[in-house]
């Protein structure tokens, strides 16, 4: 007798992402229509920042599911990452640590 195969109750989407870096960090900017904060999941791990939420949307029977990771270098200060979302969009703020920002050197004439 053949065993069913469990058939997954999500769809996974890599949502669209900007990152955009300056002397003081980096910020990635994410597309998450439907997702709401309490359901939104950032981890920071062995230089990976994973993304996950779940949505309350439906696509071919299936609840949608965002997951996205990016590598992250140890120049970030993971402690103070910040995160805001607002209209559907997520906003991350990852600050360099102060050693790693450029300083600007004065030159003396």
């Amino acid at each position: 007798m053949a065993v069913p195969q469990k058939v997954s109750e999500y769809m996974d989407f890599a949502p669209p992402a900007d990152v955009i870096e300056d002397h003081g960090g980096i910020r990635l900017i994410l597309d998450v229509p439907g997702a709401a904060a309490d359901s939104l999941s950032v981890n920071v791990e062995s230089g990976e920042l994973e993304l996950s939420a779940d949505t309350g949307m439906k696509r071919c029977d299936k609840t949608i599911r965002y997951k996205r990771s990016f590598q992250i270098s140890d120049q970030m200060d993971v402690e103070n990452i910040k995160a805001k979302l607002e209209n559907g969009v997520l906003e991350l703020t990852l600050p360099k640590h102060e050693h790693a920002k450029v300083h600007k050197v004065k030159i003396e004439a």
